[in-house]
């Protein structure tokens, strides 16, 4: 079999010849080339094919379309690695920008490194009206897209991968406000809804996460122990799923405020509606929006429990007068309020439990916020250092306010004689 990679000159450049694989059909050597204008990328691709060729690398050019591949690709990863739907969605959302930026019959090994840095730039928002994306948005397409290349080239689909190296986007945790017990209290004084205020309460003082408390049940709740489990639940004929973010099993304790409002709520809780922030018919339109994801073989969405939540928080936050000095404030900022008034008395492992994190990294990047009582208690614990100091001092070493520096230390000197 000839391995032989030659450079020979064409009109108007430069070409790269070399064999592949023998045809079935013709008994030889399928012959493929590549046109450069100048020389210096025809030796750069020559010397690269050669050392493809010695690393046992594909001897054929791979008719793999970006969609066909990228397809299987993404429906393989989903049922080894069992992925939620909501990460599917994710993933399918940066095949779909791939699909539009490249087309989706673009032959894989036709995407380059050059390609590559062209449609990390010209990323866009998938949802009209908003003014751009987000860095942690970019990076997430980032390493969806490494992920997708790597696998290709594993599978010798393409000899490289185009995206390997780039470096991503600089993510820092947002800007939030620390929402204060006097402001949370406000907030739940112009909040007409029981059902509403539970649901500020289970995220400002337990720390759910706003799918978690949609999705929580009664039979999760423990009055007597103070304390709420949070679980993952299979889904039945007449109920959806539930799925954890980091599929992390937890109790959670629950402070005396939120149980009182547990209690009132589920004094005047329909029968046969599980779950705690649903009415009757609320219960009844989720049912049929899961049947409708049954019949038509749709994932379902931990958002499909509840609309115009965001929505009717913000409205909630003007009605009680606080000003947020455009720092993010939402339901899930709620949370975040929560885990941090955690993080500023309990250990780094307790936290991370309650948080309900996979990873204790997570836990110290986004709660390790620094505010104004920070400040204050670390000028107060000098305070009582000075005062505690004070009541130990030896009598004899203290200055008196009516001499001199140089007359205490003989005074001090003379009463150690």
């Amino acid at each position: 079999m000839t391995k032989k990679v030659g450079l020979y000159r064409c009109e108007n450049g430069w070409k790269v010849r070399w064999f592949g694989e023998y045809s079935p059909d013709t008994g030889k050597q399928k012959r493929y080339s590549r046109k450069f204008t100048l020389k210096k990328d025809a030796l750069r691709f020559q010397k690269a094919k050669e050392n493809e060729m010695e690393q046992g690398a594909p001897r054929d050019l791979s008719t793999a379309t970006l969609r066909d591949y990228a397809e299987q690709w993404l429906k393989t990863k989903t049922n080894i690695d069992n992925l939620r739907p909501a990460t599917v969605q994710l993933y399918q959302q940066t095949l779909d920008r791939l699909y539009n930026q490249f087309g989706a019959d673009r032959l894989m090994r036709t995407i380059d490194r050059k390609a590559a840095k062209t449609f990390l730039a010209d990323l866009q928002p998938i949802v009209s009206g908003k003014d751009k994306l987000s860095n942690w948005s970019k990076h997430r397409v980032l390493r969806h897209c490494k992920t997708l290349f790597s696998e290709a080239v594993r599978d010798s689909v393409i000899s490289g991968n185009p995206f390997k190296g780039i470096k991503g986007w600089k993510c820092t945790p947002s800007d939030w406000y620390y929402l204060k017990a006097d402001e949370y209290m406000a907030i739940l004084d112009v909040t007409p809804s029981l059902r509403e205020k539970v649901l500020y309460a289970l995220a400002y003082t337990a720390g759910l996460r706003e799918g978690e408390a949609l999705a929580l049940c009664w039979t999760e709740v423990d009055f007597d122990k103070g304390q709420i489990r949070v679980v993952n639940r299979e889904a039945t004929e007449k109920l959806p799923p539930f799925e954890i973010k980091d599929s992390d099993v937890r109790t959670v304790p629950v402070p005396k405020h939120t149980l009182d409002l547990l209690s009132q709520l589920q004094a005047e809780a329909p029968e046969k509606v599980p779950y705690v922030l649903a009415n009757k018919a609320r219960y009844e339109i989720i049912v049929a929006k899961w049947e409708k994801c049954r019949t038509m073989g749709r994932p379902w969405l931990n958002s499909y429990m509840a609309n115009n939540v965001t929505r009717n928080f913000h409205r909630r936050v003007r009605q009680a007068g606080i000003n947020t000095d455009g720092k993010e404030l939402t339901v899930h900022t709620l949370r975040k309020c929560c885990c941090q008034t955690w993080q500023n008395t309990l250990p780094i492992n307790v936290v991370k439990y309650l948080s309900g994190h996979s990873d204790i990294k997570t836990t110290e990047r986004f709660y390790s916020t620094v505010d104004d009582r920070h400040l204050e208690q670390a000028a107060k614990a000098f305070d009582e250092q000075f005062e505690a100091d004070a009541g130990m001092t030896d009598p004899k070493l203290t200055f008196s306010g009516n001499l001199t520096p140089e007359q205490n230390i003989d005074k001090t000197v003379r009463s150690c004689k």
